[in-house]
């Protein structure tokens, strides 16, 4: 019986002996799995991201932008008129009508004219500047010159009448109407602006009624134009 009770001693003390003698630390959870062979010597990575660089292509140039924006054979259809030569690339933009000098502060610009089979014609001149504010005065500019009241193309002078004004044109931040007449000719003119981007269009006739009613049509025309260069 004795040895019995032995035996039990014995098995009750040798798991607290065993746990003793397998750890050389005190018996604490909360440390038992920092294993320091666990932890990794590697040193951090210092590799860092090249800095982003920039893809946004270059935009069109001004002569393209300016092509954009001159009408098109398509574009005048329904006018029924035919281009008298080709579009001309010029700096040099100025109106008969007061010397309006459209082309100052300009980078590039250009000239084309039709002519409608009753012998009308229709003029398109059409200015880039770098800035918007140089198409802004380029319009103002024009405002102001108006105050000439009249002046003379081939020994012919012509006399402003800027009781003629056109609606709003959409597509145009900015616009700028008149016709002037002589004794049997008779031009009309609308200037529009969008962007850096300026549009002149006139057409002369021999009478008034038709010169108002050819501006009135190709007005809203010559402003899509406009903003088919811009989009």
């Amino acid at each position: 019986m004795r040895r019995v009770h032995a035996l039990a001693a014995c098995a009750t003390a040798l798991p607290a002996a065993l746990l003793a003698g397998c750890s050389g630390r005190a018996n604490d959870l909360s440390t038992y799995y920092d294993d320091p062979a666990a932890v990794s010597s590697a040193p951090p990575s210092t590799s860092t991201a090249a800095p982003a660089t920039s893809t946004t292509p270059p935009g069109p140039a001004p002569a393209e932008l300016v092509a954009e924006a001159a009408l098109t054979q398509a574009d005048l259809v329904e006018e029924g008129v035919t281009p008298v030569g080709a579009p001309a690339s010029s700096l040099a933009i100025a109106l008969p009508d007061c010397a309006i000098n459209l082309g100052a502060g300009a980078d590039a610009g250009l000239t084309a004219q039709w002519r409608y089979a009753r012998g009308s014609v229709l003029r398109q001149y059409v200015v880039h500047t770098p800035e918007q504010s140089g198409v802004t005065a380029a319009v103002e500019a024009a405002r102001d010159a108006l105050d000439c009241r009249s002046f003379t193309v081939s020994g012919t002078r012509f006399l402003i009448d800027d009781g003629f004004t056109l609606d709003e044109v959409d597509g145009a931040d900015r616009q700028l109407s008149w016709c002037a007449g002589a004794n049997t000719r008779v031009s009309c003119t609308v200037v529009l602006a969008s962007g850096d981007l300026l549009t002149a269009v006139s057409v002369e006739s021999t009478t008034t009624k038709a010169a108002r009613d050819a501006i009135t049509r190709v007005a809203p025309v010559a402003a899509t134009a406009l903003g088919r260069a811009r989009a």
